[in-house]
């Protein structure tokens, strides 16, 4: 559930990696967006279905003391 004065970080996503642009938005600005992501887990699914692009991020969700964000990992082949 989204709150009434929730702020999110703008987030781009290029091949697979997630990182912070520096701008926040507040709830209103970005409501009825595709683009809003209350979790981690839910950046990484739509950026999979949605490829790459601009995502707005809940604040307290973003990963602390970390720029850059890999969403997608290699496959390791189990012999």
């Amino acid at each position: 559930m989204l709150r009434g004065n929730q702020m999110f970080d703008e987030i781009i996503v290029y091949e697979g990696v997630a990182e912070r642009t520096g701008n926040t938005v507040d709830r209103k600005t970005v409501r009825g967006s595709e683009a809003v992501c209350r979790s981690m887990t839910e950046l990484v699914r739509k950026a999979r279905r949605m490829g790459d692009g601009y995502f707005y991020l809940s604040i307290p969700a973003w990963p602390e003391g970390q720029t850059k964000v890999e969403l997608s990992t290699a496959w390791v082949p189990m012999s």
